[in-house]
């Protein structure tokens, strides 16, 4: 079974975590590389998502105001 795929939260908690883990000197170098791979990858993923969502909530309230129009042109 596939594993369901990670919330918009759980993604920005991950990249947290990458971001804490490339301030540590302590990280060996070859986890660094991974790591900023993987935050270059949640971070495109991240903004796509946040795009999709502006245009959604955009729709929605132009819709409401043509409902809004539409019922006011009824009234007169």
């Amino acid at each position: 079974m596939p594993e369901p795929t990670p919330t918009y939260e759980e993604k920005a908690r991950r990249l947290e975590e990458i971001l804490t883990r490339l301030d540590d000197s302590a990280t060996p170098i070859d986890e660094l590389a991974e790591d900023v791979k993987l935050g270059a990858q949640l971070i495109r993923e991240l903004d796509e998502k946040l795009r999709e969502v502006e245009t959604q909530v955009r729709d929605a309230f132009q819709e409401l105001e043509a409902s809004e129009a539409r019922a006011a042109g009824d009234d007169g």
